[in-house]
């Protein structure tokens, strides 16, 4: 039996990623020529629409959202029919404390196949599935909210060296854990959560692209979310954080190589208008390392509606350095990326073109998120010492072709000039090709459901045996019910 449902679920994974993919190469087809635009951030941010739409990590603000996705500021917002149906049969009991009555349960599902070819040193491959149940309840007497959510992965196929997807435990194991646990509390304008929770800002965040999110343990003061807010901080401090292929939380120094437990400060303010986000956010680990990032970005939509078309402008810079007694591997260093973008969008194609550069004595890091590079793609982020990195993509939003729910992305990256900073010797460079398509239906039948296909192809140059080419597969369906 057990034999029988494996072939199932492969040959039914199988059969929607080849459609999939199918759709996705006629979308590219559709749109060769042009250059290219892309998100510029985590993977798993959806494909934008219009120039407006693109991600932009300053732009999010800070945020500890019980879902990663939870009220994105790029997308255009939609309502979940089931969720407001769920709400408005709460109403209907106003005599029930509002801490039971405002309660939400919600069941995401997701099942995950990645297959790799690592440059033909390795060829990691797994078929999971779990997802994540989260609880939040109402406010009680407006001041305590509770929330949680436990997290699971289990492998459907889990041949030798699928730890390396990081979808289970690098033994290739389930993964079961209880990755938020929390209390958030309101007081005086102010919004403060205590314990395991998710984590939005630029360098910081839940990285949710493989079974399981990163999340943090600690404190985060934000201010009490009241409707569209211009001016946005984040004042944290976080002792602990769970890795992606892990049960267990562990210091936010040793996922930098530091043996001494310490955690990270977080500091950060931003403003936002219709077109124009600012801020500055930094993160300091005692005697480890120092992050320091700012950002501005300008969008300008010409005419009203999103057949209009819409520009974007942004630069960033992020400073990194060891701090204290330098008790990080390599340190002391000091280190820079500095990214900029030019982003146009009209009638459901948005193109980017976006450059980087980092420092020359030393790499980059970003171990606790998804990079804020504006040249950041599904592999790379163009991170090595000396490198400049390059991007060129396009994304199409097909329901404009009558494809409701769909939308394709192919992105070009280019590093050059990457060095190893403690000899000086050159690196290869690097060229990476992504072809991702997305099928997200907002109504109807398949509302909750989200399936996202991704192909990679990473080719270095003068690369010894076994060969210079990485290619990496992934497909995930995802479901999301309603539960109260």
């Amino acid at each position: 039996m057990a034999r029988f449902n494996l072939l199932a679920a492969l040959r039914g994974v199988t059969v929607l990623a080849l459609l999939c993919m199918a759709l996705g190469q006629a979308a590219v087809a559709q749109g060769a020529g042009g250059e290219g635009g892309s998100q510029g951030g985590p993977t798993d941010y959806p494909l934008p629409g219009t120039a407006h739409e693109v991600y932009s990590p300053i732009g999010e603000g800070f945020d500890s959202p019980i879902d990663p996705r939870a009220d994105l500021k790029g997308p255009k917002p939609y309502v979940d029919d089931r969720e407001a149906r769920l709400k408005a049969a709460r109403a209907r009991t106003p005599a029930l404390n509002p801490f039971f009555r405002d309660t939400e349960l919600t069941a995401n599902s997701r099942t995950y196949w990645f297959d790799e070819d690592d440059f033909g040193f390795s060829n990691p491959r797994a078929l999971t599935t779990g997802g994540h149940l989260s609880y939040q309840s109402g406010y009680l007497a407006d001041f305590l909210q509770l929330r949680a959510a436990l997290y699971t992965t289990q492998p459907l196929y889990a041949p030798p060296g699928a730890g390396e997807t990081m979808n289970l435990t690098p033994d290739g194991d389930q993964i079961t854990t209880l990755g938020q646990a929390n209390a958030r509390l309101k007081f005086a304008g102010q919004e403060l959560t205590v314990g395991r929770q998710l984590v939005r800002t630029p360098f910081i965040n839940p990285f949710d692209v493989r079974m399981i999110p990163l999340t943090y343990e600690g404190i985060v003061l934000l201010p009490e979310r009241r409707g569209e807010q211009t001016l946005d901080y984040i004042a944290s401090y976080l002792w602990r954080y769970k890795p992606r292929n892990s049960a267990d939380f562990i210091p936010l120094s040793e996922g930098l190589g530091v043996e001494q437990d310490e955690g990270v400060l977080i500091t950060g303010v931003r403003h936002r208008t219709n077109s124009l986000n600012y801020g500055l956010v930094n993160y300091w680990i005692k005697d480890t390392m120092n992050t320091a990032y700012g950002e501005v970005d300008y969008a300008l939509r010409l005419g009203g509606g999103d057949d209009a078309p819409s520009f974007r402008v942004s630069v960033n810079d992020a400073d990194q350095r060891s701090v204290g007694e330098d008790l990080i591997p390599g340190g002391p260093f000091a280190t820079y990326q500095l990214s900029a973008r030019l982003v146009a969008g009209f009638q459901g194609f948005v193109l980017t073109g976006a450059t980087s550069r980092v420092g020359r004595d030393a790499e980059f890091r970003k171990p606790f998120g998804s990079s804020a590079s504006y040249t950041s793609m599904i592999i790379s982020s163009f991170t090595h010492a000396g490198e400049t990195g390059y991007l060129a993509s396009l994304s199409y939003d097909l329901s404009r072709i009558g494809l409701k729910g769909l939308k394709a992305y192919v992105g070009w990256g280019h590093g050059v000039d990457a060095i190893d900073p403690q000899t000086g010797a050159a690196l290869a460079d690097w060229n990476e090709l992504d072809l991702r398509l997305e099928y997200e239906p907002h109504g109807g039948p398949l509302e909750g459901l989200r399936v996202k296909v991704e192909h990679v192809e990473v080719r270095l140059s003068d690369t010894p045996p076994p060969h210079d080419e990485l290619k990496e597969f992934r497909a995930i369906v995802n479901y999301r019910l309603p539960l109260l």
